[in-house]
């Protein structure tokens, strides 16, 4: 339960150096829940790094539940509009409470370079309109710089 599992979440995000983020819930849609874009870049590049299920999972469209019968549960279809759309994109999350408004995540791999670009988007009235020209212009600055 939340009681034992959030002092949890804040004691981890602690030890990964997250000093501006406070999870109040589980699900991250508490008001009183918070985190930057920096630590959620350091968030999503741990989880990418060393969770194969992460990568897995955000990198999906959609995903078929079963029971153990066989028969289909239910069918979970992601809310990115961009994951699949935009070249290069490996793997999103989204969010969107009233008091962040819209948020979102994108990670990117670049063709022909090494690594990858964590993308993100908080507080946005159209998220994936914002997002697009975060990449846009992103993309625009490593085709010129060949250090990034």
């Amino acid at each position: 339960g939340n009681d034992s599992f959030v002092p949890l979440m804040n004691q981890r995000a602690s030890e990964l150096g997250l000093v501006n983020t406070h999870f109040a819930d589980a699900t991250g849609i508490s008001p009183d829940s918070y985190a930057t874009s920096e630590d959620l870049v350091t968030l999503t590049k741990y989880l990418y790094d060393t969770h194969a299920l992460f990568r897995e999972i955000i990198s999906l469209k959609e995903y078929n539940a079963y029971f153990e019968d066989g028969k289909l549960h239910h069918k979970a279809e992601t809310t990115n509009k961009l994951l699949g759309e935009l070249e290069g994109i490996v793997g999103s999350k989204t969010g969107f409470t009233l008091a962040a408004r819209g948020c979102v995540i994108e990670i990117q791999k670049i063709e022909g370079r090494d690594g990858y670009i964590i993308h993100v988007v908080l507080g946005a009235e159209d998220r994936f309109y914002e997002m697009k020209k975060l990449i846009f212009l992103s993309n625009k600055a490593t085709q010129n710089d060949s250090r990034i």
